[in-house]
């Protein structure tokens, strides 16, 4: 499988809401995320907690839309739109960038540039 095949399908499970599944098929056990220039999670276990914590508040999800995607050497990037209403912060729209880098076959950095 190609790294564009990978990322296709990275994004249609995420598309599909099967983000957990996602991360358990192409995530390093020992990847790091980042959001901006802060390390949010270290490591696979602490990526997933973090992102099933994230989703805790969400009433509702009402979009997730690709805008591009990008492939180069052992590194991918898709620019995200998403729409949600969560119980504690009301109706969220926000733009993200999220770059992976690639290693052995899974992402090992994944690092998401935002506009709130």
């Amino acid at each position: 499988m190609t790294l564009e095949e990978k990322l296709n399908d990275l994004n249609n499970m995420i598309l599909k809401g099967e983000i957990l599944e996602s991360m358990d098929k192409y995530y390093h056990p020992d990847c790091v995320v980042m959001e901006k220039n802060n390390v949010v999670a270290k490591g696979l276990k602490e990526a997933k907690d973090r992102e099933s914590a994230m989703f805790e508040g969400v009433e509702a999800w009402l979009k997730s839309e690709i805008k591009s995607t990008a492939v180069g050497k052992n590194v991918t990037m898709t620019e995200w739109h998403y729409e949600y209403k969560h119980k504690d912060l009301g109706h969220k729209k926000f733009d993200q960038v999220a770059v992976q880098h690639w290693k052995d076959g899974k992402i090992i950095s994944d690092r998401f540039y935002a506009l709130y």
